[in-house]
């Protein structure tokens, strides 16, 4: 349970502290915000960020480990836009590593992702060896392959058909021809999976955490998005996630922990090629639903 205190000289009584705990921690006082509830601290630190006289003691969340929010330094709109917008997925790299302190600092913004709960349930495998990123492409395509030849057999297609239904086989049947060809690639010396990029990153997180997917997702697009601002490419490597869902010996080969999964794959590597226009995208659908 974190210490939490208000120091009365400084605390304006504005409130903002009860109103944004979500835990209950805090209620409005004759003099002021009083703690009430600390052991329902969710730690997300809103009560020290929300704080104008820093009034807020905190034992989780130091004031001298909170630094003051800069707004003038917080990009525009537009700039924000446009840093959305030149992010693209990268499948051609340079031939040059990517120092480990470069991607220390990456995977850092990662800690910046919202988490339910404020769990933080990300952590990272992170891998920079040229062999050992080429087995992995290679097991992820014998497994792809071997699913690919189990599909196209009649028997195993009748017997599936009785156990996941027929939409399920449907489905995996018009991955069949896409997995043939990376197999077809591979042979020909090429890797068609991590597109020997000089480095793999792994998103992993606690395997009974039902949100922590979602988490991981928020941590890599941050990681994605910084790494672009660096002259780094990124992309998620989907292929990757079909066959650790397929094979328990590709995930043994990552050497997790039995209570951890991995979710999120992506590839990291010094762009080749400059992009020099931004793309257009679908417009979504929105629909406002009339109130009763």
């Amino acid at each position: 349970m974190p210490e939490i205190a208000i120091d009365r000289s400084r605390c304006t009584a504005c409130g903002a502290c009860v109103a944004l705990c979500t835990g209950r921690v805090f209620r409005m006082g004759p003099g002021g915000a009083e703690v009430v509830a600390p052991q329902e601290c969710w730690l997300c630190g809103h009560c020290v960020a929300v704080c104008p006289a820093d009034a807020v003691l905190h034992s989780a969340y130091p004031l001298e480990d909170c630094p003051p929010l800069e707004a003038d330094r917080l990009p525009s709109p537009e700039a924000l836009v446009l840093a959305l917008r030149a992010r693209r997925s990268a499948r051609v790299f340079q031939d040059r590593p990517v120092p480990r302190e470069v991607v220390r600092e990456l995977l850092e913004v990662g800690r910046w992702a919202p988490s339910a709960s404020n769990a933080q349930p990300v952590d990272w495998l992170a891998f920079d060896d040229p062999a050992r990123i080429a087995a992995l492409s290679a097991q992820t395509v014998a497994v792809l392959a071997h699913t690919a030849r189990l599909l196209r057999n009649p028997l195993v297609r009748l017997l599936l058909r009785l156990t996941v239904g027929a939409e399920q086989v449907k489905k995996g049947m018009e991955s069949v021809p896409d997995f043939e060809r990376l197999a077809q690639r591979h042979a020909q010396g090429e890797d068609p999976i991590f597109f020997r990029a000089p480095v793999l990153l792994i998103a992993h997180v606690p395997r009974d955490d039902y949100f922590a997917r979602e988490d991981a997702t928020y941590a890599a697009y941050n990681v994605m998005l910084a790494a672009a601002r660096r002259g780094l490419g990124t992309c998620h490597i989907g292929y990757f996630t079909v066959a650790l869902s397929r094979s328990r010996a590709l995930r043994e080969a990552l050497g997790l922990p039995p209570d951890r999964r991995a979710v999120i794959p992506m590839v990291l590597g010094y762009l080749r090629y400059r992009f020099h226009r931004l793309p257009s995208r679908r417009a979504p659908e929105v629909v406002w639903k009339p109130g009763d």
